[in-house]
């Protein structure tokens, strides 16, 4: 078939199914444009969401968890404090024996 024995009904009768063909594949793309747009912007809703979360999350983590440098300061106080008393509680037996001996003192003097 030449060029030349293309009739306007052999064109016309390729038009139709290509017009139809092309409406078909012009209809997919909408309908698959608008639901990828549908699921793009769900996305974004629910990063947005997930982002204030995070951050409302952090906020939380910050007013309700100590620093390092606190717990490490607390520590340390603890550990003096700790320190005083055990020294305190091993220096008693002395004082103790300390305080029998000067009864008995005053005892025998008396």
């Amino acid at each position: 078939m030449a060029l030349s024995d293309v009739t306007l009904d052999a064109v016309l009768s390729l038009a139709g199914p290509l017009i139809a063909a092309a409406g078909f594949v012009s209809g997919v793309w909408y309908r698959m444009e608008s639901k990828v747009e549908t699921v793009r912007k769900e996305a974004a809703d629910s990063v947005h969401v997930l982002e204030k979360e995070l951050s409302n999350f952090k906020m939380k983590v910050v007013e309700e968890y100590a620093s390092w440098d606190t717990v490490r300061s607390i520590e340390t106080r603890l550990t003096e404090r700790m320190d005083g008393l055990s020294n305190q509680v091993m220096a008693m037996p002395d004082a103790v024996v300390d305080r029998i001996t000067k009864f008995l003192n005053l005892k025998s003097t008396a």
